[in-house]
Formats: C-alpha cells, sequence, structure tokens
C-alpha cells in the first residue's frame, strides 16, 4: 500500500506545493490564493513501480494530482481485456469516484516510482465548500463524464443524449424517457450549490411545491432525482427560443405582441403566486427564461430559486438587472419582486434597452434602490396611457407604491382578458372550448396535451386562456 513521505512534506512549504498544483491542468485557470488554500490541506503520497494507486471496486476517498512519474489506469473492455491510458505529471486521479461518492472502476499501477499530492474526502468537501470556483472546476469534469461514450449516460431511469446548454446555476441535458417514450430536459445543479447544505435544505423544501405547479404557462417539472452527489430536476423540453434571444434577433417588440406575452407570464405569475399555502415567488423573472415556441405561446421555466416569501435575504438571489430594490436592500420579499421584474422586462422588450445600466454592478444596484427609472413615454411614444401607469407603478421602489392586484395587472396587460371579443382573419379557424367550474391547474394538463398534439401535427395555432368576470385565480 502507498505510505506517506513525510521527508518530500517537510522540504516543501505550501507556496512551493502552491506553485506546483498551478500545473495542474484542472487547475491552470484558479486564482493562487484557491490554489493556496488548496495547497494547505494537501499531502503527499509515493508509489514504488507496479504499485496499486487505486483499486477498481474500493469506495473513492482521494483525489490525487500526479507530481512526479507515470501510471496506466486499466479499463475493463466488454470482453474481459482491459484498455490503457497513460497518466504523467499535472494529471488528476480519481476526481470523478471523490465527486460522486462511488468505486473506482479501474484500476490504476504506477508505472514507475510516483510521487503525488491528493486532497481526503474532508477536505476535498470542504474545498468545493469554500471556493465556487474550484466547484466549477468539478462541475465541468462531471459534465464532460454526462453523456459521452465510456461516460455516465443514465440518471435514474432516464438516458442522456448530450448537452442542451449551460447556465450560472446548472448544466442541461438532452434526455429520454424510455418508460413513456418522450424526450426530456434534465438540469443538473452545479457543484457549489450542491454541497452548500443551506441551499440544499431549502430545495429539499421547496422541489416538491415546485414539480405540483400546472400551468399551461409555465414548464412542467416531473420529479428531482437525487444522485452523483447532486441534484437532477426532469422537466418537460421545450420548443422554442427564449426571449432574449428573439430580443437579440429581432430588437425593439410592438406594443401588442409585448402585451401578448406579458399577459402569459402574468397568467403564469399569478397562478404560482396563489399556489400552496404561502404561494411561489419566482425571484428570477428575466427574458433568459421565458420561452417562446414556434406559435407564440410560452413557458415560464428556471423555478430554481424560487420559494416561498421571506422575511430576509443574507444573499443576494437572481438577474442583477432585474432585482427589485427591497431584495438588494436584504429586505422581506413576496410576489411584489416578481412585479418590478415584470415592469424590467416590459420596459426592455419596448425599447431593447434596460431602464437602469452602470458600468459595476455596485452602481447598478445603486441605481435600482435610489434612481428614478427613465419615462416609458420618451423611449416609446406610441405606448397608451394605462400601459405606461403599469410601467411606472410596477417599478415603484417601495412595494406597497407597486401595482399589486393581479386583475388589474391582467387587464392592462390583455384589454380583452376581461371581456372576450373574438376577430378572425379570412385564414383563420377557432374552437371554443370553456371550463366550468374549474381551475387553471385543473384544466392544464387537458390543454398541454391539446398543444403537444398540435405542435406534432405541425399546426400553426395559438391558444389564449380567458376567465369571465375578472376572477383572481
Amino acid at each position: 500500500m502507498p505510505s506517506d513521505n513525510t521527508d518530500i512534506t517537510m522540504s516543501l512549504d505550501t507556496d512551493e506545493i502552491a506553485l506546483i498544483l498551478s500545473g495542474v491542468k484542472i487547475l491552470q485557470d484558479l486564482d493562487f490564493d484557491v490554489v493556496r488554500n488548496i495547497a494547505e490541506h494537501t499531502k503527499i503520497e509515493t508509489f514504488t513501480e507496479g504499485e496499486l494507486v487505486v483499486e477498481a471496486g474500493q469506495m473513492g476517498t482521494r483525489i490525487y494530482f500526479i507530481f512526479e512519474g507515470q501510471v496506466e489506469v486499466q479499463i475493463p473492455g466488454i470482453k474481459g481485456d482491459k484498455n490503457s491510458i497513460l497518466l504523467r505529471k499535472g494529471e488528476v486521479i480519481g476526481e470523478i469516484s471523490l465527486l460522486i461518492n462511488s468505486t473506482y472502476s479501474a484500476d490504476i499501477i504506477a508505472l514507475e516510482d510516483t510521487i503525488a499530492f491528493y486532497l481526503d474526502q474532508e477536505h476535498f468537501k470542504l474545498m468545493i465548500e469554500q471556493h465556487p470556483a474550484f466547484a466549477n472546476v468539478m462541475s465541468n469534469l462531471m459534465t464532460n463524464r454526462m453523456a459521452q461514450n465510456g461516460g455516465i449516460n443514465k440518471v435514474g431511469k432516464y438516458e442522456l443524449k448530450g448537452k442542451l446548454g449551460e447556465g450560472n446555476m446548472a448544466t442541461v441535458f438532452n434526455a429520454w424517457d424510455p418508460e413513456l417514450e418522450r424526450e426530456v430536459a434534465m438540469k443538473m445543479l452545479k457543484y457549489k450549490l450542491a454541497y452548500d447544505d443551506k441551499f440544499l435544505d431549502r430545495f429539499e423544501q421547496e422541489a416538491k411545491t415546485i414539480a405540483s405547479l400546472n400551468h399551461p404557462n409555465i414548464v412542467h417539472v416531473m420529479e428531482v432525482i437525487d444522485d452523483f452527489s447532486t441534484r437532477f430536476i426532469v422537466m418537460e423540453k421545450l420548443h422554442g427560443l427564449d426571449l432574449s434571444e428573439t430580443l437579440k434577433e429581432k430588437g425593439a417588440f410592438s406594443l401588442e405582441d409585448t402585451r401578448d406575452i406579458l399577459s402569459q407570464v402574468a397568467s403564469a405569475l399569478q397562478y404560482a403566486h396563489n399556489h400552496g399555502e404561502h404561494g411561489i415567488v419566482h425571484r428570477d423573472i428575466k427574458p433568459s427564461n421565458i420561452v417562446i415556441d414556434p406559435y407564440g405561446n410560452i413557458k415560464l421555466t428556471d423555478f430554481g430559486i424560487a420559494g416561498p416569501p421571506q422575511d430576509k435575504e443574507v444573499n443576494i438571489e437572481g438577474t442583477p438587472s432585474y432585482l427589485a430594490p427591497e431584495v438588494i436592500n436584504g429586505d422581506s420579499l413576496d410576489g411584489r419582486a416578481d412585479i418590478y421584474a415584470l415592469g424590467v422586462m416590459a420596459f426592455h422588450m419596448l425599447t431593447n434597452s434596460l431602464p437602469f445600466s452602470a458600468s459595476t454592478l455596485a452602481k447598478l444596484l445603486k441605481m435600482q434602490v435610489q434612481q428614478k427609472p427613465p419615462d416609458i413615454r420618451n423611449a416609446c411614444p406610441d405606448i397608451d396611457e394605462k400601459f405606461a401607469e403599469f410601467i411606472d407603478s410596477a417599478l415603484s421602489k417601495e412595494p406597497d407604491d407597486r401595482i399589486s392586484d393581479w386583475v388589474q395587472i391582467r387587464n392592462t396587460l390583455k384589454p380583452l382578458a376581461g371581456e372576450y371579443h373574438l376577430t378572425l382573419d379570412p385564414n383563420e379557424l377557432a374552437v371554443t372550448i370553456r371550463f366550468r367550474d374549474t381551475s387553471y391547474q385543473q384544466s392544464a394538463s387537458f390543454i398541454n396535451a391539446m398543444q403537444k398534439q398540435l405542435q406534432e401535427e405541425g399546426i400553426n395555432h395559438e391558444i389564449e386562456m380567458h376567465r369571465g368576470n375578472d376572477e383572481d385565480e
């Protein structure tokens, strides 16, 4: 078995070890202070020629950084043979097994006398918790193993097909549900969150509530899977562009199109805010979280940081340009923070610019808390007074001054929401289905199924939802 090499350890100080670790491929882009902190927790081991560095089937408890020498990774083949990979100075051993708390999948043997630094399980977890940049390195390593030949190709019952995209909080994969024979999207939380006990405590509490949301304009979350030392959120796969992409491609929206999209977002938020005992606040309303299908129907996505109203926020969460002043100040928040973001989005869609912009984050946040927003009438002269007043009110600094009545909001964003009049073009066919004594939640599964069938048939369509007598959902 390998043994600690005390002589080498004593001959190198922390800065020298940090310089060596800076040459390791996966650590090269980290700040030196982060690498130095990692160096403070490393130990050194030596292996003689022919000695096992790790043994297949044993639990992964260390991540090794090769300092000198070379090793051979003996990967079992399908026919009982073994494929070999050589690793030399600057390479890493055992990172995935340690990261996902699993056994080693291959024997690794020293081909010559080899020296390696290592982090044990306790200090590895500590470094991920303390350094988000190091956690991102580990997330990238894991992402590279997902949906790759010879990598991790299955999570729960779902078969991974490839990577769809990546954000600050998660990586999204295309996956296949073999039981229901359908594509789904699978979002993997990055390790900076998966190793954050405080975040996970809240996430576990809210996951079931978020999965219970059932509305035609909210992406449907099917389940949450705890695997590979992180969480996977399984949801319906959407087809279309997000609103931020459309803004970049086409520029500002017309008043009519802005109303149409915002009224659907408002319908989703109204439902979420009134869902369950306390309601669900999204907290990250922005164009990139709005997906528009080819027929103009929208889905509100990314309830990853969503939750019930809270008394005090220690950390600012969400996208800076869309944050309500109370969120920036760390005050109590409720659904009115989403309404503020809805006002920002209205301004953004009509002008293709944000109400506030600055060269630094600190200046931007200060402007949002203290500075009066520009008058939308100057940037959009054709706007009607009712819509302009909604944006003015939504962008109020004080939540109590902000418009918050959903009936009023819905009527402003879609004037026909209260009294439904149908006007058809010569090439249009309309089918009216009236639901009586039911709710959005009860009718959503039918509407979603109908919409999916129309999409599969390639039928150009638009689904509008109206509630009689302006009742609050």
